[in-house]
C-alpha cells in the first residue's frame, strides 16, 4: 500500500463513497494520526474550509482530536488528525457509563463552538486501547451534501441512535421523546443510564437517585418514652416554727453527708477493680506484641528510597505481588498541583528500580493527596504471569472511578478498565465492583474477565 505523502500507512479502517480513512504514522517523530482522504475533486474548497474552521474552534479536548496537517495527494485533500491505537465501535459492542458520558461530553463540547456533527455513526467513534472515545468526521456531511442542511436535530437523533444499539438502555425509552438541546439530551441520558457524574448535583441528582436505595427493609424505631413521675400539687403553706425549720434543715443535711461518702467509698473500690482488670488486659497483649510486630513486619515495604526512585511524586498506597517468581512493589503516588487539584499514578517497582507504570490520572478535587486513591486491591493468574490492581479515584457523592491495570511479568503496566462504582471489594480471586451495575474482574487463563451481572 502506498504512502500518502509523508504519511506511512499502518492499515486502512474504512472505505465509502466520499472518503477513505486510514490509520497512518509519521516517520519522522513516530506519531500516530488518523488520516481521511476525500475521493471527489470539486470539494477540495469546502474540505478546507470545514478543517480550517475545525482547526480554529478544536484546539484541545480529550474526546475530539485537533488537526495536525492539511494537504493534498494526488489532487485529493486529506486531513491528518491526532490518533492513538484502537478501533471503531464495533457492531454489537456495548459502551461503558464512562463511554457514554465521553461520547456525549464530545457532541456537547462541539454544539457550543457551533459545530454540528452531522454524521454520528459507529464509523466515527474511535475507542482507544484504554477505553477513551475520541469521535471524528464533525461537520464533513455538510461538505458531501450541501444541499441538505444539518440540524440539532440531525445529530439528537443520531446519538440517540448510538444509545439504542450501544448501551443497556432499552430502545422502548427513545420512543416519542424530542430534546431541544444537546444539555437536555444529555441530563436525560445521564439520569436514565444512571452515570455518576458532578454534573448530576445540578440536575439534582445525588448517589442514591443514582444507583438507589438497597432493597432492604427499613425499620423505624419509636425512643422509649421517658416516664415522669406526676407532681402533685404543693399543699397550701403554713407557718412554721423556727425550731422546727432548723431540726428539718439539719436532717437534710446530714442525709446528704451519708449518702456522699457510701458512693465516694463505693467508687473507689469500683475504681480499683477496674484499673486490676485494665492491668490484667495490658499484660495480655504486651505478651502478643511481639507476634503484631512480627507480621508486620514481614508485610511492610520498604518505601523509604522512593522519592529517590520516582522524584516529586508522594506514595500513597502500595501493594506486593509476585509473578514468574519476581517480587514486585505497585505503589499509587500523587502530585499535588495547586489546592484543589492533582495527578496520581501507579508505579511498579522491583529490587528498588522502576520497571512500569501507569498512565496519569487526575486526582480528587481535595488539597490533601492522600485523599487521591482508595480501593487498592490485587490478584493473579493462576499461573503467575499476570497480575491485577484494582483502584478508585474518588470523586463526588461517594462515587469512584475505578480503574484495572494489567501487570505483566515484565513488570510494565497498561490499564485494560475502567468504570465509576460506589463500592470495590475482593473476595479471593474476584474483585467486585458496584457501581450502575456489579462487575466481576478476574483474570482467568492468563486473561483479563470483565463479568457483569
Amino acid at each position: 500500500m502506498a504512502d500518502i505523502n509523508q504519511f506511512r500507512i499502518i492499515k486502512e479502517l474504512y472505505t465509502g463513497e466520499q472518503l477513505t480513512v486510514y490509520q497512518v504514522e509519521d516517520p519522522k517523530n513516530g506519531e500516530p494520526g488518523i488520516l481521511r482522504l476525500i475521493h471527489q475533486l470539486p470539494l477540495r474548497d469546502q474540505w478546507n474550509q470545514l478543517y480550517r474552521e475545525y482547526e480554529a474552534k478544536i484546539t484541545y479536548y480529550k474526546q475530539l482530536p485537533a488537526v495536525k496537517v492539511l494537504d493534498v495527494w494526488d489532487r485529493k485533500p486529506f486531513v491528518v488528525l491526532e490518533g492513538n491505537e484502537g478501533d471503531f465501535l464495533e457492531k454489537e459492542q456495548m459502551l461503558t457509563g464512562k463511554q457514554i458520558d465521553q461520547f456525549v461530553d464530545a457532541v456537547v463540547y462541539l454544539h457550543k463552538h457551533e459545530i454540528l456533527h452531522g454524521k454520528i455513526n459507529r464509523f466515527n467513534i474511535w475507542i482507544k486501547e484504554n477505553g477513551e472515545i475520541i469521535l471524528y468526521g464533525a461537520g464533513e456531511r455538510a461538505v458531501f451534501q450541501p444541499d441538505r442542511k444539518i440540524t440539532i436535530q440531525d445529530d439528537l437523533k443520531q446519538v440517540l441512535s448510538i444509545l439504542k444499539n450501544h448501551s443497556s438502555l432499552a430502545e422502548s425509552h427513545c420512543e416519542g421523546i424530542s430534546f431541544d438541546h444537546i444539555e437536555e439530551l444529555q441530563g436525560w441520558i445521564l439520569r436514565k443510564l444512571a452515570i455518576p457524574k458532578p454534573g448530576l448535583v445540578n440536575l439534582g441528582e445525588s448517589s442514591t437517585t443514582v444507583f438507589g436505595v438497597p432493597n432492604k427493609e427499613v425499620i423505624e424505631r419509636e425512643e422509649p418514652k421517658r416516664i415522669v413521675p406526676e407532681i402533685s400539687p404543693a399543699p397550701p403553706k403554713e407557718k412554721r416554727k423556727s425550731g422546727a425549720l432548723f431540726i428539718g434543715v439539719a436532717v437534710a443535711v446530714l442525709l446528704i453527708i451519708v449518702i456522699f461518702s457510701i458512693n465516694f467509698l463505693k467508687g473507689g473500690a469500683e475504681k480499683t477493680s477496674i484499673q486490676a482488670s485494665e492491668g490484667k488486659q495490658e499484660t495480655a497483649v504486651e505478651k502478643d506484641k511481639p507476634k503484631e510486630k512480627a507480621a508486620e513486619k514481614k508485610d511492610q515495604v520498604d518505601l523509604s528510597q522512593f522519592t529517590q526512585v520516582v522524584p516529586s511524586w508522594e506514595p500513597i498506597k502500595h501493594a506486593s505481588i509476585k509473578l514468574a517468581g519476581h517480587e514486585y512493589t505497585l505503589v499509587a503516588a500523587a502530585q499535588k498541583q495547586d489546592d484543589s487539584s492533582g495527578k496520581v499514578k501507579v508505579f511498579v517497582l522491583s529490587q528498588g528500580k522502576k520497571v512500569g507504570e501507569s498512565p496519569e490520572y487526575k486526582g480528587s478535587n481535595s488539597p490533601e493527596p492522600t485523599s487521591y486513591i482508595d480501593s487498592f486491591l490485587t490478584v493473579t493468574s493462576e499461573n503467575g504471569q499476570k497480575g491485577l490492581l484494582v483502584f478508585g479515584l474518588p470523586g463526588g457523592l461517594g462515587i469512584s472511578e475505578v480503574i484495572a491495570l494489567e501487570v505483566q511479568a515484565s513488570g510494565s503496566a497498561k490499564q485494560v478498565w475502567s468504570d465509576y462504582g460506589t463500592e470495590v471489594k475482593q473476595s479471593k480471586d474476584v474483585i467486585s465492583v458496584t457501581g450502575t451495575e456489579l462487575s466481576n474482574l478476574s483474570l482467568k487463563n492468563n486473561k483479563f474477565t470483565l463479568e457483569k451481572k
